[in-house]
């Protein structure tokens, strides 16, 4: 008798493939409870709903147990005044949550400047949001897909952007638009790049970050590296 799978199990392997030797990744439950926080990631949502502190420490759980797995200690991952994690000295880190999954990669910074990993649902970029996160050219692209698909590639274009900001986000302290980039998606490898416009003023043109995504039990998530 076939056994159901673990969507949880399922999405840390399809991360883990996705990624270089060197980036570790874990996956927690956002629907457990507010547990196993330090005292300073504790703090940081102390005021919040519940719904957003079990998110919150899902995310946490997942950096802490992904540094284990590292070979580092694991220590509190904090949140700065920009609201992005805080990383113990020696490690680079992304997090993510959607209302399915928290995932956390990790890395030593002697081997990786800036690691990402973005995820959402696995559904329709609701149509209001189509001309402020997809430039001309990629609604273009998006026209020539079957209509049943093009809202998906709309989100997946979402979760490419948004994967990108957080891997440069890190190394430059830039905020950028969702016009600041356009994308370009590989259908059949799982493969995404990026390129920057002139007026996002913060990289040379010469530098197209690049990952993958995939979609797992309802979850999409796209992943990107920078040595």
């Amino acid at each position: 008798m076939a056994l159901d799978s673990d969507p949880f199990a399922d999405l840390a392997a399809a991360l883990a493939r996705a990624l270089p030797p060197g980036v570790v990744v874990a996956v927690e439950d956002p629907a457990a409870s507010a547990e196993g926080m330090f005292d300073a990631e504790a703090r940081a949502v102390a005021r919040a709903v519940s719904a957003r502190r079990a998110e919150f420490a899902a995310g946490r759980r997942a950096a802490h147990r992904a540094m284990e797995r590292l070979g580092v200690p694991a220590a509190p991952v904090a949140m700065g005044p920009d609201r992005a994690p805080v990383w113990p000295r020696g490690v680079v880190g992304s997090i993510s949550h959607c209302e399915g999954a928290c995932a956390a990669l990790v890395a030593r910074a002697g081997e990786m400047r800036a690691v990402s990993v973005d995820l959402e649902p696995d559904t329709d970029l609701p149509a209001d949001l189509l001309p402020i996160v997809c430039s001309p050219g990629e609604r273009a692209w998006l026209g020539g897909l079957a209509p049943e698909t093009a809202g998906r590639m709309a989100r997946l274009i979402f979760s490419v952007k948004e994967c990108v900001f957080k891997l440069q986000y890190p190394v430059t302290g830039k905020m950028m638009e969702f016009s600041d980039m356009e994308v370009d998606i590989d259908l059949s490898d799982h493969r995404f790049s990026a390129r920057f416009a002139g007026s996002a003023g913060v990289h040379s043109p010469r530098w197209r970050p690049s990952g993958y995504f995939g979609m797992v039990s309802g979850t999409l998530f796209c992943t990107s590296f920078l040595r």
